[in-house]
């Protein structure tokens, strides 16, 4: 997949993989001599919701012969065809690390069942585990698939080191021995706790520029 973006007039094409000659062809054919530039993705993109949605907008990050732009695609009804165009600006892909709040306290609740819940203890630790992932450097993130019921989430866990860090604070939230110990069991588990990384595409001119009132980000690849 690629794009052609005629400079005279600013009406850009995606092209596909398998069309893409006679595709190529027919845009030429229609913008006669105007001055065309081609753009290839970079594979870094967002979607306003799932990449199903139809009335997604969608993001890619393209470079072309003058540098790195965003290829933004968005139809105003569902029956029309996406319609693309080029945002020439510096962009840079910006991720937010989360603890996945659902996925860890379903996971805590069959962890911790018949047992009672010791919920304000537990919540300190959640937060305790929130605050300390948000804060961990890139390196100890691990990224694996993409969040499919989002266009701008992917799954997440934390390297065996770190992970092992969390375990060690876990005595100092006064739980009795044996809820301890059974949340120390999930330690165990390569993928406790469950993370999640938004990604978001930053720049001028594309309304996703962070605030200072924004929590910490921190740029991550696969």
């Amino acid at each position: 997949m690629r794009f052609i973006h005629c400079q005279r007039c600013g009406k850009t094409a995606r092209v596909s993989a398998t069309g893409g000659s006679d595709e190529v062809t027919a845009f030429r054919r229609a913008h006669g001599a105007c001055a065309l530039e081609t753009f290839e993705p970079t594979g870094r993109g967002t979607a306003s919701t799932t990449w199903n949605d139809p009335m997604a907008v969608r993001r890619l990050e393209v470079r072309g012969q003058d540098g790195v732009a965003v290829a933004v695609g968005a139809r105003r009804l569902v029956d029309e065809p996406l319609v693309w165009r080029i945002e020439r600006h510096a962009s840079e892909e910006q991720t937010e690390v989360e603890l996945d709040r659902a996925l860890f306290w379903a996971v805590v609740d069959r962890a911790i069942y018949p047992a009672r819940m010791p919920q304000r203890a537990l919540d300190e630790w959640a937060a305790q585990i929130e605050h300390y992932v948000r804060s961990t450097p890139a390196s100890d993130i691990v990224l694996l698939e993409d969040d499919p019921s989002t266009g701008d989430a992917t799954f997440a866990c934390l390297t065996l080191t770190s992970r092992a860090r969390l375990e060690a604070a876990l005595p100092g939230f006064g739980f009795d021995p044996e809820i301890e110990e059974r949340l120390e069991r999930l330690f165990d588990e390569e993928l406790f706790p469950p993370l999640r990384v938004r990604r978001r595409l930053d720049g001028a001119g594309d309304g996703l520029r962070p605030t200072a009132a924004e929590p910490h980000v921190a740029a991550l690849t696969r």
